[in-house]
């Protein structure tokens, strides 16, 4: 009587050991393109499971014939995923609108990087790129567009006078009135 997987009897699917099972199921392990005994070598140029290397080998990244790559990879989480990213265009709103406040108060500029930032700031909110960041940046270049709004106003209702006089001596004295300050003439 003989038994089914017996080496000594003639296989029923196939002339060799590594033919295919009826029904096309796969031929046992360490058949045609595995090793001689499990986890050995593998035969046929075939790479071992999971492609790595075999033990002593090169590191993975490693150039065929050359060095390994410095420093260490990029982290690349779970399957292959990034971390977010830090939003760049939110963090430039901020920035920008903290800068226009600053500059609006020193020089009167604040409204070309207020507008800039607003800008920058809309399109960060857009793209969802640190919304919390951009929302503070528009909050603030908002902020700064209407405070030199108010200043304008407020300059033109107190010195529009002042500027409807005939020399720049009597321009001057006009805006020292409003003022409250007193400069003395040098050329006098």
């Amino acid at each position: 009587m003989t038994t089914p997987g017996d080496p000594n009897t003639s296989q029923p699917w196939g002339e060799s050991r590594g033919g295919t099972p009826p029904g096309g199921a796969q031929p046992p392990y360490g058949g045609e393109h595995g090793g001689a005994y499990p986890g050995g070598p593998p035969t046929g140029g075939q790479p071992p499971y999971g492609g790595q290397p075999p033990y002593g080998g090169p590191p993975p990244g490693t150039p065929p014939g050359g060095t390994p790559p410095y420093g260490t990879p990029p982290y690349q989480g779970p399957y292959g995923e990034r971390p977010p990213g830090g939003g760049g265009l939110g963090t430039a709103a901020l920035v920008l609108g903290i800068i226009s406040l600053f500059l609006l108060l020193i020089c009167g500029l604040g409204v070309l990087t207020a507008i800039a930032g607003l800008i920058v700031g809309i399109v960060a909110v857009a793209k969802n790129s640190n919304r919390g960041r951009a929302i503070a940046g528009i909050v603030l270049s908002a902020l700064t567009i209407v405070l030199a709004i108010i200043g304008f106003v407020w300059f033109l209702g107190n010195f529009s006078e002042c500027f409807n006089l005939p020399t720049q001596v009597e321009v001057q004295q006009c805006v020292e009135r409003k003022l409250g300050v007193n400069v003395e003439n040098p050329s006098q």
